[in-house]
């Protein structure tokens, strides 16, 4: 499933919360529907190919019956919410079609694969070995080469030092996931906390700063503001 969602793209499926209205319900569980179309073009065709490979006139179809059924959800429509997202799962039966008629080659299934919209829109793919990823290569133009990755490949990325200690401190926890971290501008640098005041110079030598005065409050010990020599 794609990570990231744009206005050509059909919305997103997710659980509702158990908090959730009817109409959140209804419109996620029929999603799953549309996804599931989605997933057999994708298996075939790859991820996010088939609107490519069609031509113009399909495309915008495509797209306009997608932008109906953003539409009935932002309006609540329940009936043209329905009827929009019938459309678009026998739309991809149509661009299917349109492909097989045209005598198209789908992705092959003789590599075994692993497909994934990435945050940039870009697609990337992992197979099993170098010499399959070489042939992805052949096979799949449009892909990007940087995006084709095969599984020694990772081993060999994995097994360095650096990642091998984010994989100790993952397997402390079984549920923690690996996210991008952003510098906070405001601050700057790196960590985004680079331009605060250290405090570690309390800890080195030297005299620390007098914040309270003995000898100046043993003035007022017993009711004077006589200076003590």
């Amino acid at each position: 499933m794609a990570t990231k969602r744009n206005a050509r793209q059909h919305p997103e499926t997710k659980q509702p919360s158990p908090q959730a209205d009817a109409w959140t319900i209804h419109v996620q569980s029929k999603l799953v529907e549309l996804e599931a179309a989605k997933a057999i073009s994708d298996r075939k065709w790859g991820e996010d190919r088939l609107i490519t490979l069609v031509d113009s006139g399909l495309r915008e179809k495509f797209w306009i019956q997608n932008g109906r059924l953003h539409q009935a959800m932002m309006a609540k429509d329940h009936a043209k919410f329905d009827s929009s997202l019938a459309g678009m799962i026998r739309a991809y039966g149509v661009l299917d079609q349109w492909a097989t008629d045209q005598g198209i080659t789908p992705a092959s299934d003789s590599i075994p694969r692993i497909e994934w919209k990435m945050q940039n829109d870009q697609v990337m793919v992992i197979v099993r070995t170098v010499n399959e990823a070489v042939a992805m290569q052949r096979e799949r133009q449009e892909l990007d080469n940087k995006c084709i990755w095969s599984m020694e490949e990772l081993e060999v990325i994995f097994n360095d030092p650096l990642v091998q200690q984010i994989i100790k401190v993952k397997a402390f926890d079984p549920t923690a996931k690996v996210v991008n971290f952003k510098a906070n501008k405001k601050f700057g640098g790196q960590s985004g906390f680079d331009d605060l005041e250290s405090d570690l110079h309390a800890f080195e030598g030297g005299q620390p700063e007098m914040k309270f005065d003995s000898k100046q409050a043993e003035k007022y010990k017993h009711g004077t503001n006589k200076a003590i020599s």
